[in-house]
């Protein structure tokens, strides 16, 4: 007997439960299983929503710290107290 399913559930506990007029108590069968990995879909969210998170955590820093970046980065690389 050779019986394919398309489609299945699993149960939270990892369970897959298959019924068929066809199979016996106590008959041994073979299951494969082919778990196909789910694609996540794309947020159709605000593209703006890290900038409302950024400003959330309320960060700290030199006024100019925009206009400056690379030098607050860069210079003096090699003494971090500066």
């Amino acid at each position: 007997m050779t019986a394919i399913r398309q489609t299945a559930v699993v149960g939270p506990e990892g369970t897959v439960n298959v019924k068929s007029s066809e199979l016996k108590p106590g008959e041994t069968v073979e299951v494969i299983v082919l778990a196909e990995a789910q694609v996540p879909k794309k947020a159709d969210g605000d593209p703006y929503a890290w900038m409302k998170i950024a400003q959330e955590l309320k960060l700290q820093g030199p006024a100019d710290l925009s206009e400056r970046l690379d030098d607050y980065l860069y210079r003096n690389a090699g003494d971090a107290r500066q």
